[in-house]
């Protein structure tokens, strides 16, 4: 199924700290002000926000890194980019060459920044379970035609997509199963929310476009509530679901 595009979210809090008193060396922070770094590796993409305003946008085609000087209050902070020689990527922020402790490094345990979308459907060709019975090889397994939707991660914050996933509806339903496991029997279980029913292939089209997208904009609406649900990100497998394994 789609992997999610590698997207990094870090965050520093941005404190500019002065003397109380010349004479000493006691300081206070005056500043709670916040600057978010949002990095996506597949197509060189990174946006620099403070307090959820822009401060910059640029992509780089060959992604070997960067430098950006942002300028907040009249104080300039030095946001770095480095790839390293192993993969991926490190980020650093740092003010007068000391660098900023960031407190936060992955978009998946913010569940307040988040909004759950399914966007797309589509029909897939996967390779079927062989029947065999007797003795001998089993025959090759042959293609199966199966609707796959297409789930989307946005951060509201920087406004893009932070993770994809793709999933068949039976893997919806299984989702569903988990969190009613987890929740079910908590003050929480009232507050689920439900998948669309199962309907009888029997009856209906499950490959028709009309059936498709009927049953996309109901998994929609499942998954933009689940985006509500308090703890979702708790739930055993919800990052790999929504595709964070690959960020």
């Amino acid at each position: 199924m789609g992997n999610a595009p590698p997207c990094r979210l870090t965050i520093w809090p941005l404190h500019q700290p002065r003397d109380v008193n010349e004479n000493t060396s006691r300081r206070i922070s005056l500043s709670s002000d916040h600057l978010c770094l949002y990095h996506n590796h597949v197509d060189g993409k990174r946006v620099i926000k403070i307090n959820n305003k822009e401060v910059h946008s640029s992509r780089k085609g060959f992604d070997n890194g960067s430098v950006h000087n942002i300028t907040h209050n009249g104080t300039t902070y030095v946001v770095k980019i480095r790839a390293k020689l192993t993969g991926g990527f490190e980020y650093t922020c740092s003010l007068n060459n000391k660098a900023l402790k960031s407190h936060l490094e992955r978009p998946a345990v913010v569940q307040e920044d988040l909004n759950f979308a399914v966007t797309g459907c589509q029909v897939d060709q996967i390779m079927g379970s062989p029947s065999h019975s007797g003795s001998g090889a089993p025959p090759p397994s042959k293609p199966e035609s199966v609707g796959v939707y297409h789930v989307e991660v946005m951060s509201k914050e920087a406004g893009m997509s932070i993770a994809n996933s793709d999933h068949r509806f039976s893997e919806f339903a299984e989702l569903y199963e988990t969190i009613r496991m987890m929740y079910g029997g908590t003050h929480l279980g009232k507050n689920i929310p439900a998948p669309p029913g199962k309907k009888l292939k029997i009856s209906t089209d499950h490959l028709s476009q009309k059936f498709l997208e009927e049953r996309r904009q109901q998994l929609d609406e499942f998954m933009k509530k689940l985006g509500s649900f308090p703890g979702i990100m708790g739930v055993p497998g919800i990052q790999s679901f929504l595709g964070f394994d690959s960020v």
